[in-house]
């Protein structure tokens, strides 16, 4: 469940859910297709290089699920990533990472950030 905002913040505003209707991809565009219809998103990963897709709505607040499909075999050096992040480019930055690498997709490893500028230099 997501709500784009603004939001009328009901108690059954909370028991809705909405589906991805929209997508952005913000580059490589021509690796990745989206199907409004089932709502399946694919990346193929070659020589181009990965792809990033956003929402293109922003959401105040609510519940995100997704389901993710690595490829099969041995991709190491290759990690998918889902990530919920407040407006990049803002002075401050919130993020909520989910990382499955390459080699063992049994792993998933998390990360968050809050009021952060730059999220590279947090360590």
């Amino acid at each position: 469940m997501a709500y784009p905002d603004p939001v009328s913040e009901t108690e059954n505003d909370f028991e809705k859910t909405q589906l991805l209707r929209e997508i952005v991809v913000e580059y490589n565009q021509e690796t990745c297709t989206y199907c409004p219809k089932t709502n399946e998103i694919t990346a193929t990963f070659d020589d181009r290089g990965g792809a990033r897709w956003r929402s293109a709505l922003r959401y105040h607040h609510g519940t995100f699920r997704a389901l993710v499909q690595c490829p099969e075999g041995n991709s190491s050096g290759l990690v998918f990533s889902l990530y919920l992040s407040s407006l990049e480019g803002d002075k401050t930055q919130d993020e909520i990472d989910f990382e499955f690498l390459g080699n063992d997709k049994t792993i998933v490893e998390t990360n968050y950030f809050v009021n952060v500028w730059d999220a590279s230099k947090v360590g």
